[in-house]
């Protein structure tokens, strides 16, 4: 240790380090160290005193090689249970590793260390409850939260932070004084506090940080800043007010600045502000407001933060506080006279009142001021009102987050993204325990909400009504939302004035509703007319019906079932659509109903054709998915005659030629498996089982049509749960037995199906399958006709890769031996074809500059690369040559040969070059000529007089050359070669 300390010492001169050097003094320092390490936790405390102040020592030199080695052994003695050993020498040790931290030069890996030390030594000190620990947290949180600058070190040092932060911001300690505090809105009396103490030395040091600041700081400071406002809560207000003022300036500042985007972080340090402190306390610091004398307003900029981060607020504060500052806002937009500025004042107001929403989430006060909401809401609920849309959002938002008691369905987007952050993680289980209502306060928060119900739902049942069809759907879905709540008789009676209103009922005489209805409507004249709007008035009510269905009781959905038998009786599928819906929430809103009026609607659908409208067939199968389910739930024992009638249908939608119908009904057997499957009934795994039974009897079906049906949907379950193979052991033997008929139609499905299979399922799971999957696919590969040997050939590829080539070859018959060589080479083949292409790229390159440098003509390429008519005739000649070759292998001889055919040609080129002899030159630049040349009456090919071209094939398969090579440069066969060119000539002219 003594060595090491001469080493390292500031005023050590060279010589005597080149001595320790050369006697291998760094080697035993080292060794003793590490030995140190392994012995430390076993010594006594006075020993491990002795060891820690030599090593103190050399910590204390900034350029010592063995700073590492000495941090790791500061670790171990600190993770010692006893505090005795930091006690003593905390603040020299901590000033030591401050120090160190300071020194940019240091390497950023020892600076992390020792800022880890730092934060071991102040949560040994805190755990111990020493005097005058919080007199070292300025300093230890002062020299980490400088790491936050470096992106090497910001991420580590963030973490570092919050483990403090948390450390002293503990919610079992700081509850007393934090009711203390938020009761008498004032925190003198909490000065004396360690703990609250401890939490403003801490704001303090982020105060100093962001105030040194020149411009806003950077993602992870103010990640830190968001963490500590999240932390503290409410007590942020009390401690943290001059940074969130700080923060305020900057936003300030950054307005109609191009760079205001990047105010993103910026803005999510405010909005955990508005978590932490509440929209109440936030405004007090931070008011909006707009001046009377000239117009201009202050902080708007928070408007957006409000939305979007306010949460467990109150509606008194939203009805005393925002709708004021609304008014006011629209009280200046009517007294400027720039118009401008007035629309922009309008556009504040509108904002404000737009903030309603966010005060339904989670509010702390439903019971006590919705009545008083209500009252504020009803005069706002008309054609053309502005926040129409806000309050059917926030109507909806108050009422299901009653009924559904999971807190994470309210909570916006921006406060998910913000708790999702790895520092925010620990915050955020217990921010969503907070924001979920008790049962208790739930049932007390509907009772509030259903005296004024009624009031509400007739509302904005006359705006449904009165207003565009733009607004239906939300507007349809608060209707739905408070008719949940609402009397039954109060529903009754809405829907009754509404079919008097369209003159479609009388009194009691609801179930009448269509009763002029006919299948023939009026063509021409006044009577279409009429008639038009009399169905536009049916669909209205008929929405509106739909909405009022889960509030009803017993007789009302018998008069709405009515309404729906009556309304399938109309000849259009527009009107049909609406009924389908009514049907469908009918049968899954209402048990009771489903199981006693079960045939019934079985009867109605059965009765009415399927429709070609997809609104209509998905309503329709959604139908068909709660009854089968039903179905198969309650008829264990015995086969259900209705259940089949209900699978044709849906196994005939899978070969419609219409795509969105066979993704319809695709959808409705994967929610019907999906049910089935994830039900805690214990039963559900019985019928999920009868379900596939029952698909499969379809495969022994009529058709050709029906069986491929089945096949298709089984191929859809398999995809979805592979389960189901063992589920169902006879399923994947029964569809390969197909294979063995003649229809076109099921070999193609049944090879789709084996594809999905080998694509889904692990090889462990193959292993079973494998010799009916091989055995069966492998004799359709001989036929090309409907892309069957491709299909056969992409299964068989899977099944190589999962299972091995020897083990398929083990299985197959000798008599596919060459098809699965080709299957093998082709796997083999495409990587190594991409990386031949991919070295050989620049040396094509390089050749084709050469050759362009060297005066050929880039048309003689063109001309031989485009045979025209004769092309097939040149392929089938190929073929003899490299027979049935792999696609990829039968390219790369193409290839071959022509770069063959290049290279006798430029060696050609080149004697005649050394020659001295321009006729050859003037032939190759001629060879364009013996491609096809266009002409009046078509393409001329060279293949078309192939008897006298005198081509003889290469003996290695390569291009065409001329027999006798000395005769075709004869300067005799280029004159002959020209005058049959100007005959040519000659002929076209006259043509």
């Amino acid at each position: 240790m003594s060595l090491a300390i001469k080493m390292s010492a500031p005023d050590a001169v060279d010589g005597f380090k080149d001595d320790c050097l050369s006697k291998s003094g760094p080697q035993e320092v080292l060794h003793t160290l590490n030995l140190m390490k392994t012995i430390a936790p076993y010594l006594s405390v006075k020993v491990r005193q002795k060891v820690l102040t030599q090593l103190l020592k050399l910590i204390s030199s900034r350029n010592s090689d063995l700073t590492r080695h000495v941090f790791d052994n500061v670790g171990v003695i600190l993770d010692t249970p006893k505090v005795e050993m930091v006690a003593p020498d905390s603040e020299n040790i901590l000033k030591l590793l401050v120090s160190y931290m300071s020194c940019l030069e240091n390497p950023t890996e020892n600076i992390l260390v020792a800022a880890t030390l730092t934060k071991q030594i102040i949560k040994k000190l805190y755990a111990s409850e020493i005097s005058g620990c919080s007199s070292h947290l300025d300093l230890v949180i002062g020299s980490i939260t400088g790491l936050l600058t470096s992106e090497a070190t910001a991420l580590p040092a963030l973490h570092i932070l919050k483990e403090l932060i948390e450390l002293h911001a503990d919610n079992d300690k700081l509850s007393p004084i934090k009711k203390q505090m938020v009761d008498d809105n004032d925190a003198d009396n909490a000065t004396n506090n360690p703990e609250f103490a401890a939490v403003k030395s801490i704001c303090s040091v982020f105060n100093n940080l962001l105030r040194s600041s020149d411009g806003i700081p950077n993602e992870h400071i103010l990640r830190i800043v968001s963490v500590l406002f999240l932390k503290l809560g409410e007590i942020s207000y009390f401690s943290m007010k001059d940074i969130l003022l700080k923060l305020a300036d900057w936003m300030n500042v950054s307005r109609g600045v191009n760079g205001a985007s990047n105010t993103k972080y910026l803005q999510e340090c405010i909005g955990s502000a508005t978590i932490a402190m509440g929209p109440d306390k936030l405004l007090a610091l931070l008011p909006i407001s707009v001046s009377v004398s000239d117009y201009s307003c202050s902080n708007t900029w928070l408007i957006p933060i409000l939305s979007k981060y306010v949460i467990q607020s109150t509606l008194e504060f939203f009805m005393e506080h925002i709708v004021p500052l609304a008014e006011s806002f629209q009280q200046a937009s009517f007294k400027v006279k720039k118009s401008v500025i007035g629309q922009e004042l309008q556009a504040y107001a509108h904002d404000c009142w737009g903030l309603l929403p966010a005060f339904c989430r989670g509010p702390t006060d439903i019971h006590q001021n919705f009545s008083a909401l209500s009252k504020l809401l009803v005069p706002f609920l008309k054609k053309d009102s502005f926040i129409l849309e806000k309050i059917a959002a926030s109507l909806k938002e108050l009422v299901n987050q009653n009924k559904n008691l999971d807190a994470h369905c309210y909570i916006p987007g921006a406060i998910r993204v913000l708790l999702e952050n790895e520092e925010n993680k620990d915050f955020a289980t217990d921010f969503k325990k907070k924001c979920s209502y008790s049962k208790k306060a739930a049932e007390k928060n509907i009772r509030a909400m259903c005296c004024c119900s009624k009031e509400l739902l007739q509302a904005l049942t006359d705006v449904l009504i009165e207003s565009y069809p733009e607004t239906h759907e939300y507007l349809k879905e608060a209707i739905e939302c408070l008719a949940s709540i609402t009397d039954s008789e109060s529903i009754k009676n809405i829907l009754i004035s509404s079919l008097e209103r369209f003159g479609l009922a009388t009194g009691t005489e609801a179930c009448e509703m269509l009763e002029d209805s006919s299948d023939s409507k009026p063509d021409q004249g006044e009577g279409g007319a009429t008639a038009i709007q009399e169905d536009a008035n049916r669909c209205l009510i008929l929405e509106l019906t739909s909405c009022l269905i889960e509030g009803a009781n017993d007789d009302l959905i018998l008069i709405i079932f009515s309404i729906a038998k009556r309304t399938f009786e109309v000849n259009d599928e527009i009107v049909q659509a609406e009924a389908y819906n009514i049907l469908s929430r009918m049968l899954e809103k209402h048990p009771w109903f489903r199981s006693l009026h079960f045939v019934q609607s079985m009867e109605l659908l059965i009765g009415v054709k399927s429709p070609t409208n997809i609104k209509s067939l998905t309503s329709r199968f959604s139908c068909f998915k709660t009854l089968l389910i039903h179905a198969l739930g309650e008829n264990m024992d015995e086969e259900n005659p209705q259940v089949f009638l209900i699978l044709n249908e849906i196994i005939l939608a899978l070969k419609e030629s219409n795509e969105e119908g066979r993704k319809t009904a695709y959808e409705v057997l994967i929610g019907i498996c999906s049910y089935l499957r994830n039900s805690s009934s214990p039963m559900s795994r019985e019928s999920y089982k009868n379900f596939i039974t029952m698909v499969m009897g379809y495969l022994s079906g009529p058709t050709p049509h029906i069986k491929s049906g089945a096949v298709s949907a089984l191929s859809v379950l398999i995809y979805n749960d592979t389960d189901i193979c063992q589920l169902v052991p006879d399923l994947v033997p029964s569809v390969l037995t197909l294979l063995q008929s003649k229809g076109v139609e099921i070999i193609k499905a049944v090879l789709g199906f084996v594809k999905v299979l080998v694509s889904s399922l692990q090889s462990k799971d193959l292993e079973i399958f494998l010799p009916d999957i091989v055995n069966g696919v492998l004799p359709w590969s001989s036929t090309s006709r409907h892309h069957f040997r491709s299909k056969v050939s992409v299964v068989m590829e899977i099944l190589t890769r999962k299972c091995g080539t020897a083990t398929i070859k083990s299985i197959a018959t000798e008599k596919y031996g060459n098809f699965l060589r080709t299957i093998s080479g082709n796997r083999h083949g495409k990587t190594s074809f991409k990386e031949a292409a991919t070295s050989t790229s620049s040396k094509s390159s390089f050749k084709g500059q050469q050759k362009r440098g060297r005066g050929e003509s880039s048309d003689v390429q063109k001309d031989e690369s485009s045979l025209g008519p004769g092309k097939r005739k040149w392929e089938r000649r190929q073929k003899s040559f490299t027979g049935n070759l792999p696609e990829e292998a039968s390219s790369l001889g193409t290839r071959k040969r022509k770069r063959d055919f290049n290279k006798k040609a430029d060696l050609s080129t080149r004697k005649s070059e050394s020659s001295g002899s321009s006729t050859p030159r003037k032939l190759v630049k001629r060879a364009g000529e013996f491609g096809p040349a266009k002409q009046k009456g078509g393409w001329s090919s060279p293949h078309r007089n192939s008897k006298k071209r005198n081509f003889s094939q290469d003996a290695r398969g390569g291009n065409r050359t001329p027999r006798n090579k000395a005769d075709s440069q004869h300067p005799d066969a280029v004159s002959n070669f020209s005058k049959h060119k100007k005959v040519q000539k000659k002929r076209q002219k006259r043509q």
